[in-house]
Parts: structure tokens; C-alpha cells; sequence
């Protein structure tokens, strides 16, 4: 349990219970990884063959970060705890569409879920929006948001 801090900062943990010692990693297509103490639970797997490699990439990132902890910075806060409209306020909100969501909320709520990256807002790019880009990577990165690309 004294590596869950480290691999919560590292792996962008979506919810991190510290009195329990619990942490939850969202991957994508639905898998998602709980840490606890002794024991790693797997869920959302195709099969046994895709746990067992989860499983040993789990294995390999918490020997890896344990390694460098010194170097890191914990972390004891989860991603779970952004707000959809929080993000949305730091959004051009022009539901311009450009991002591929129908509305600028739909495309808040996809970050929120870390389902969309801030790099698909066209808008956020231009020089009118550099404030609402700064405020919405501040926001993000004060949860430790990682877009889901592991796995």
C-alpha cells in the first residue's frame, strides 16, 4: 500500500481511497485495474489471456514507480473528483462540433471521463482561448487527468 500514492500520481488513478488503501485505474474499452494492498483485481477483459497480460503490465509499473519514488511526487487525490461543469466554464462554448461531440457538454463530460483529450477542442488551439486553455490544463492536471491510453 505505500506505492499506491506513487502509482495514483503516475498512472493517472481515477479514484484513490487513502483510508482504505483502494486504487482505481480506468483503462480503455471499459477495463479498469483495482489496486489494494495484496491484491490486484482485473475487470472488463476479453479473456483469461488479456488479464494475465494486465496483470503483468501492473506488476512491471508498480515495481517500476516503486523504484522511483523518491524522484515523484504522491498523490492522494483521483481524477473522479473533476466536475463536468467546471470543465465546461474553462470550454469555448461554441458547440462548434469540431471535436466530434455534438455539444461542447457532451465533450466536457468525454474529459471528464478521460474519453477526449483537450488537444481535440480546435478552438482551445487559437489565441482568443489561450486563458480558457490554461484554466482548463490547470483544472485537469490539479486532479491528475490522463487521457485513457493504457492498456
Amino acid at each position: 500500500s505505500p506505492a499506491l500514492p506513487y502509482l495514483n500520481a503516475e498512472l493517472g488513478g481515477w479514484d484513490y481511497d487513502a483510508q482504505n488503501h483502494v486504487l482505481l485505474l480506468k483503462l480503455s474499452d471499459g477495463k479498469w485495474i483495482t489496486f489494494h494492498p495484496h491484491q490486484i483485481a482485473i475487470r472488463g477483459c476479453r479473456d483469461l489471456e488479456e488479464a494475465h497480460a494486465l496483470l503483468n503490465w501492473a506488476q512491471g509499473q508498480i515495481n517500476e514507480i516503486y523504484e522511483r519514488r523518491e524522484h515523484l511526487s504522491p498523490r492522494y487525490t483521483g481524477q473522479a473528483g473533476l466536475k463536468v461543469m467546471e470543465i465546461l466554464k474553462t470550454l469555448p462554448r461554441t458547440n462548434c462540433k469540431l471535436c466530434g461531440y455534438a455539444t461542447c457538454m457532451a465533450f466536457a463530460a468525454a474529459l471528464r471521463e478521460g474519453e477526449a483529450s483537450p488537444e481535440y477542442c480546435t478552438p482551445l488551439a487559437e489565441e482568443e482561448y489561450r486563458e480558457k486553455r490554461e484554466k482548463l490544463l490547470s483544472y485537469l492536471e490539479s486532479y491528475g487527468w490522463r487521457a485513457i491510453d493504457a492498456g
